[in-house]
Formats: C-alpha cells, structure tokens, sequence
C-alpha cells in the first residue's frame, strides 16, 4: 500500500543537479537509457504532455486519468469549441496536477489542422508559487 509523505514543491539546487527526477517525453532512448530530465520544469512539462495526450480510459488501475482532449477534436467545430479546450484542459490540470496553473492556454486550430483532427496547443504555466512562467507546446491528433 502506498503511504503519501506530503507534499511540497521541490526547488532545483546544484547538490542535486546530477539526479535525475524522471524521463522526458517523447520517450527517447540517451546514453544508457530513456532521456531524463534534471529540473522540475522540464519534469513538469512532460507530466503535463502526458496527462493532456492520454485518453481517458487508455491508463490501467487509472481509468479517469487523462483529458478526453482527443475525442474533442470529433465535436463538431462550432464557436465554443476552443472554450471546451480551454475548459476540459483546466479541469484535467485542476485535478492531476494541482501544483501547476495555467496562466494562459492558445489553441491553434486551422482548415488544415482541422481538416486532419488535430490542435496545436500552448500553455503558459506556472509551478507552485513561482513568479516564473513556462510555456509549452505541443499537438494533440484525434
């Protein structure tokens, strides 16, 4: 049984700049192993790509995990898609990753895009109580 320590955010020091703390999406293959990242922004910005691609119901013991942002993309394109995004996009992140918040979230969607099931998406972040914003992007494909 799992037994939860706390929770706090971690802040990245130079005596812990050579530990690894997980592996970066998409899955490459580095030296010896799958790549790894070394800061907590890199590691959250996987986690956030991991959370928002997967489907509900594709993760094992997990079924609620993951966004459903893949069967949006089949919704039919009227105006309040984008705001669907938006909302199913901070919902997921509200629940999963309740140390990360969206300050700002862009969704590309053109003919083209559009005509092939996919977005492109941009999240401005935060992590924690950081005055820093990250950003990441990314494409989600139906």
């Amino acid at each position: 049984m799992a037994v939860e320590l706390g929770r706090k955010i971690v802040k990245d020091t130079k005596s812990f700049a050579s530990y690894a703390i997980g592996i970066t999406l998409p899955l490459q293959f580095g030296e010896s192993t799958f790549e790894q990242s070394f800061q907590t922004k890199d590691q959250v910005k996987s986690n956030i790509k991991n959370l928002l691609l997967t489907k509900r119901g594709e993760r094992i013991l997990q079924p609620e995990f993951g966004s459903g942002l893949q069967s949006l993309l089949f919704e039919q394109n009227v105006d309040d898609l984008e705001g669907r995004i938006e909302d199913t996009i901070n919902e997921s992140l509200e629940q999963w990753l309740p140390y990360v918040t969206a300050e700002e979230i862009d969704i590309e969607s053109t003919d083209e895009l559009r005509d092939n099931n996919k977005i492109n998406v941009s999240i401005k972040f935060r992590i924690g109580d950081d005055i820093n914003l990250e950003t990441l992007t990314f494409t989600v494909q139906g």
